[in-house]
């Protein structure tokens, strides 16, 4: 396994991790903690800044206006810009924006490219990826899909019911999986714009968590006509094309809990050094040092899973039993961190006074979306008992 950073990803690392200590971090005193959000005009002038800087979109390819990264640069991009909870977005590579900007630059035709794919990468509109419903719905289990596509003449007739689609209230598109005749084998993707006759957005779920730009949402999908030249590869590509997206999705979310983890150990390292108890500081006593110990070696041990996933995308290889376990690992080490980051912090830990809390309850979700860890401690576990993986 070759991990080795290049000296010009190393210096993009420092110039972003300086970026987002001096513009991006003092920017969070703005976020609204009642409505889970930024103000959309103090966004944009960040944006703005950020393509001054050249780090727009860092994932994309060079040719597409991006930083033409791999996936182990990406990794360690991703990781300093999860430093901050708006960074993504403000970056232009928030979820579900960045992992579909990579399916329609694999699946699009020239025509979608230009109508959605190019407009994204500009940051002129948004969208969604609408693949979970309700129950009896799909969610961890796709066999379960019920949104169903009936062809009729050149296009087709949707209907359904989506929730969990984030980024929803305010896109433009929408992905939206469905199967195809009621035929779970030719589930299909489909180009949905958010103005056609018969889509509603049901309502912006409210969460735990903070709720991003287009926040989470239920959508219900009733006699949508969808053109034939608006499916997203071709018939009975939808699940292919999904673990294309979800894989390298899987490890950009695992980057960035990663940041959010390191900067909720450095909250509460800075805290321990100078708060005095039992006439000492808090860092002093071996206690506080092995909580530190045990989590830094979490987030070390977490984070190496994920390189290794990457490289072996990035070489070819099958990484979906590694992406597993990167996924279930590094969601398990961010909530535990900021746990433990709280802890020692003590009441102002739990107060707003510091970004824990908002940390805690954005990380709570990691454990849940992209697949449970009950999931994926499953499906490695079967792979490994079938011995279609081992060591």
């Amino acid at each position: 396994m070759d991990f080795e950073i290049s000296q010009e990803v190393e210096t993009l690392r420092k110039n972003i991790q300086n970026f987002i200590t001096n513009e991006i971090i003092p920017l969070e005193k703005h976020y609204d903690y009642e409505k889970g959000r930024m103000p959309e005009d103090i966004n944009q002038q960040a944006r703005a800044k950020v393509k001054a800087a050249g780090f727009w979109t860092p994932h994309l390819p060079k040719s597409e206006g991006g930083l033409g990264l791999d996936l182990i640069g990406t990794c360690i991009i991703f990781s300093e810009l999860g430093r901050s909870p708006i960074a993504p977005y403000i970056f232009n590579c928030d979820a579900p924006d960045e992992g579909n900007m990579h399916l329609l630059s694999l699946a699009a035709t020239e025509k979608q490219k230009k109508l959605i794919l190019h407009p994204l990468i500009k940051g002129e509109l948004r969208t969604g990826f609408a693949m979970t419903e309700p129950a009896p719905g799909a969610g961890s289990d796709p066999t379960t899909l019920q949104t169903n596509a009936e062809k009729q003449g050149d296009k087709y007739i949707l209907n359904g019911r989506k929730w969990y689609c984030t980024g929803a209230n305010g896109s433009k598109y929408l992905i939206v999986m469905a199967k195809v005749n009621g035929s779970f084998r030719k589930t299909t993707m489909f180009l949905v714009p958010t103005d056609a006759k018969g889509y509603t957005m049901v309502r912006e779920i409210e969460l735990m968590g903070s709720h991003g730009p287009g926040g989470h949402c239920e959508l219900n999908f009733e006699n949508v006509e969808v053109p034939e030249d608006m499916i997203l590869g071709r018939i009975g590509e939808g699940f292919r094309l999904s673990q294309e997206r979800l894989g390298p999705a899987r490890l950009t979310h695992c980057m960035r809990w990663t940041g959010m983890a390191r900067r909720a150990l450095s909250i509460a390292r800075s805290y321990a050094k100078e708060r005095q108890v039992f006439s000492s500081r808090i860092a002093d006593h071996q206690g506080i040092q092995w909580m530190f110990a045990e989590r830094a070696t979490e987030i070390e041990m977490a984070f190496l899973l994920t390189l290794k996933a990457a490289w072996l995308l990035k070489t070819g290889k099958d990484a979906r039993q590694e992406t597993s376990m990167a996924k279930w690992k590094v969601s398990e080490s961010l909530c535990n961190t900021i746990d433990m980051a709280i802890q020692i912090c003590g009441g102002k830990g739990y107060s707003r006074d510091l970004p824990l809390e908002l940390f805690y309850r954005d990380a709570r979700a990691a454990r849940i979306a992209d697949g449970p860890s009950e999931v994926h401690k499953m499906v490695i576990g079967r792979n490994y008992v079938s011995e279609k993986w081992d060591f």
